[in-house]
């Protein structure tokens, strides 16, 4: 994170992976991007920043950034491992807004609108947390990185995990 004065940030992350493949668009950067409501971003060609992918922080997320920020800047580095067995969570499953590509439409052979439940979870969530339409899954899903800032969130906010256990 790079900030320009307090109400002025600029997200700063590595540059992705080689375009196009699977590995960029597991890119914990791209997906931080996206989690910030943007699809846009640039790459500096000069200065302290140069090859680094940079985008501006909407004003509506800044208080999420800083508190993110916040939050990390106490750790030098991870304190533990977690494994995320995501057939035993779900929780990205839950109250979570799947855009559908061309792509997917494609993919799915017919329109399928992906809605969630009065229970918060996706209808297309089986028993078990198995996905009753894996193969042919949309690419919001099939991409969503496991221990990205949208899984944690959602393992707290859904199942209460944190960090690996339950509160």
């Amino acid at each position: 994170m790079l900030w320009r004065s307090p109400e002025r940030a600029w997200l700063v992350v590595p540059p992705f992976r080689k375009l196009g493949s699977v590995a960029s668009k597991m890119d914990l950067g791209r997906w931080a991007i996206l989690d910030l409501g943007k699809s846009t971003y640039g790459v500096a060609r000069k200065g302290p920043l140069r090859g680094l992918v940079t985008t501006p922080v909407p004003d509506d997320a800044l208080d999420v950034v800083r508190e993110r920020a916040m939050r990390d800047s106490i750790y030098p580095r991870p304190l533990r491992r977690i494994v995320l067995d995501c057939r035993a969570c779900g929780a990205c499953c839950r109250n979570n807004d799947v855009e559908l590509t061309e792509r997917d439409h494609r993919r799915m052979g017919k329109r399928i609108v992906l809605r969630v439940l009065k229970n918060g979870k996706c209808n297309e969530l089986g028993p078990g947390n198995a996905c009753r339409i894996y193969e042919k899954r949309p690419a919001a899903c099939r991409y969503f990185p496991p221990g990205s800032e949208c899984c944690l969130f959602s393992r707290e906010e859904e199942l209460g995990i944190v960090d690996g256990a339950r509160s």
